[in-house]
């Protein structure tokens, strides 16, 4: 008996064993996980006040867990992220436009929402594009699956595009794939401190890549990007802090933009607002939160607070509507945002993922609602092509 319980226990150990190192072959060798950073990138983590030898800093404290002790416990949390609760997620096909680029390229002025912090617009002849994400928004074919579309974007239906900006390296905003298949359609990356490496390790030639600490700026022809604080952090593997995290401020003469990346609130949105405001739009996050990581993700109040710091004349909610990434339910920020924001001056626009839409023309389509608003897609090709603002409560 007890010499079959030694050979149980022998097996046991060795298949743990292998585990543990294929897990660590896996977390070193897999490029999904990204590079590190070579001497000059270290010499400039050495120069900024952010970094303090080891990992970067926010601005202010903040603290990764603000969970009580009334808080469900992290098995009850991955439970329901693995298990949602029904109608926590769409349960048919999102109703979205399908790109058409070739045909109708993309003018000065015009933006277009591609789902959760992906968003293409083009300004001064130049087209931006933010965070692009087209696969799962996880290493592993296990989590981060996207929520069906009738039309889901692709990189096939993209343009050529002059500048990409990365708010920071977490996989949902930082995808490997998409990196790697965009790379001969954009002409230049722009990434925070220590990102750098990633895009390397992908095969993005160097010269193409130019690494920003908080408040460098870069001039495109007439557009300055200005890269900007957040207060979040960063870590493809379990090493967090150790690239840099942060918004992007977009000025030119005929576009005024803010992306806030990811973030939890902060006193900086004010700053940010005063520096370089008003703006034209704000791309703000909306998604994600949860009372026990209150600090890193804003509550779609909060993130309409923060258009009001910015200055911002109209807000476009991103970072919701594509991915399950916390226990609220889909349509939760959308619906908390549209009753927070209309007790301000900023207006809400709400356009379908997909839809070419103007400053002048901005959409304000409720298409979230149940059946996912199959009648709303003719609205918004419709409304893609006026000229003047939409004013139109759905």
């Amino acid at each position: 008996m007890l010499r079959h319980l030694w050979a149980f226990l022998k097996w046991l150990v060795i298949i743990l064993l292998l585990l543990a190192l294929c897990a660590y072959l896996f977390l070193t060798f897999a490029p999904t996980f990204g590079g590190q950073p070579d001497a000059q990138s270290q010499k400039r983590f050495a120069d900024s006040t952010h970094f303090n030898g080891e990992i970067f800093k926010n601005l202010i404290p903040t603290k990764m867990d603000t969970s009580s002790d009334k808080s469900p416990s992290m098995a009850s949390v991955l439970y329901r992220l693995v298990s949602p609760e029904a109608n926590k997620n769409p349960t048919a096909a999102l109703q979205t436009i399908a790109l058409n680029f070739k045909n109708q390229p993309l003018q000065n002025g015009q933006l277009v929402w591609l789902g959760h912090s992906s968003v293409l617009f083009r300004s001064d002849d130049l087209t931006i594009m933010t965070d692009p994400v087209f696969n799962r928004a996880s290493p592993i074919p296990l989590g981060g699956k996207a929520f069906a579309m009738t039309n889901t974007p692709t990189i096939d239906d993209m343009p050529k595009i002059d500048a990409v900006i990365i708010s920071h390296d977490h996989y949902d905003h930082l995808d490997h794939h998409a990196i790697q298949d965009l790379n001969d359609k954009v002409g230049h990356f722009y990434v925070p401190l220590g990102v750098k490496a990633h895009l390397q390790r992908w095969d993005v030639p160097n010269e193409k890549i130019t690494e920003m600490d908080w408040y460098d700026e870069v001039q495109l022809k007439n557009i300055r990007l200005i890269f900007t604080p957040s207060r979040h952090f960063s870590g493809r593997t379990f090493e967090r802090n150790t690239t840099l995290w942060g918004s992007w401020v977009v000025k030119s003469p005929n576009l005024s933009l803010y992306f806030s990346g990811d973030g939890g609130y902060s006193p900086e949105f004010a700053k940010i607002g005063q520096q370089f405001g008003p703006f034209d739009i704000a791309l703000v996050e909306d998604g994600a939160y949860n009372q026990d990581w209150a600090q890193i993700h804003m509550f779609p109040e909060q993130s309409v607070q923060a258009a009001v710091d910015l200055n911002a004349k109209a807000m476009l909610p991103i970072h919701w509507g594509k991915f399950d990434l916390s226990l609220h339910q889909w349509r939760d920020p959308i619906e908390r945002v549209q009753k927070a924001i209309a007790k301000t001056s900023v207006t809400l626009t709400t356009p379908m993922i997909g839809e070419v839409f103007s400053i002048q023309a901005l959409p304000q389509h409720e298409w979230w609602k149940s059946p996912y608003a199959t009648d709303y897609q003719t609205t918004a090709k419709n409304t893609s092509k006026n000229t003047a603002k939409n004013t139109d409560t759905p």
